[in-house]
């Protein structure tokens, strides 16, 4: 029985290198950066897609959220697609590129557009879903305290193939995935997110990951993180355990911890 799952690692945005996988194999070929389009992540953050299939139509014009990034905002309910979405992320697509500057993290804003939503096959088990403003248009937004200090990133999500670790991801020859709120402390990290990236485990979604919270683990992520490509995913443990919670029960609301 296919079990739904709204998630999102991100889909390949992979490097202009040819990395040897590890031990024997054929090579493989990473695509430019510039030359992929920007991967729309699912509703959960897990998983992404270039060009997600299956979509429908949403009952909005509007809907208001928090700010995560300039193309996503945190939405606390919205009946879309599969039922029984509450804190989900919804995708931002501006028909004008300067709206993306008012897109301030945790910042409270309304986006107006035309909503739908897709799904797409990853395996014999799930599948992921996508909520996306298509032709968006910023229509509101709390106003803006200059003197306050930037506001810290309340949930996280899976970032495919970032620059900042292009020759790490080089060297392990598979596409390689990581909570996107690690690249803000990458210089302290990055010997942690290394060792791990080079061991990763062969855990199932609804493994428990030994460790601290705070800790980095990765697992391979075959067929999930990319349809195409081999992949590895790495993330703080508390992540994992977000996700394995999410996995055991489809209903679990909670956005993934930063």
């Amino acid at each position: 029985m296919r079990r739904a799952r709204a998630g999102a690692v991100l889909f390949l945005l992979a490097f202009p290198v040819a990395a040897l996988a590890q031990g024997v194999g054929p090579s493989v070929a990473f695509p430019q950066v510039t030359a992929a389009p920007i991967p729309l992540q699912s509703a959960s953050g897990r998983y992404s897609s270039l060009n997600p299939p299956n979509r429908l139509a949403c009952p909005y014009s509007k809907v208001t959220g928090r700010v995560v990034s300039s193309r996503l905002i945190l939405v606390k309910e919205m009946k879309c697609g599969r039922p029984g979405h509450d804190n989900v992320l919804v995708n931002v697509r501006f028909s004008n590129p300067a709206d993306a500057e008012q897109m301030i993290t945790g910042r409270r804003v309304t986006i107006a557009g035309k909503f739908v939503s897709a799904q797409e096959d990853r395996d014999e088990l799930f599948f992921a879903e996508f909520l996306i403003a298509e032709q968006a248009a910023l229509a509101g937004a709390d106003p803006v305290d200059g003197s306050a200090p930037p506001v810290p990133a309340f949930t996280s999500y899976m970032l495919c193939q970032p620059p900042e670790l292009d020759a790490l991801a080089g060297t392990l020859g598979k596409e390689l995935c990581v909570q996107n709120t690690l690249l803000a402390d990458l210089p302290a990290i990055s010997p942690a997110l290394e060792a791990a990236a080079r061991m990763p485990a062969k855990l199932a979604a609804g493994d428990t990951v030994p460790g601290a919270a705070s800790a980095i683990s990765c697992r391979l992520d075959p067929g999930v993180s990319d349809l195409h490509l081999p992949a590895v995913a790495c993330a703080r443990n508390s992540y994992w355990a977000w996700y394995r919670a999410k996995w055991l029960d489809t209903r679990l609301a909670t956005p993934a911890p930063p």
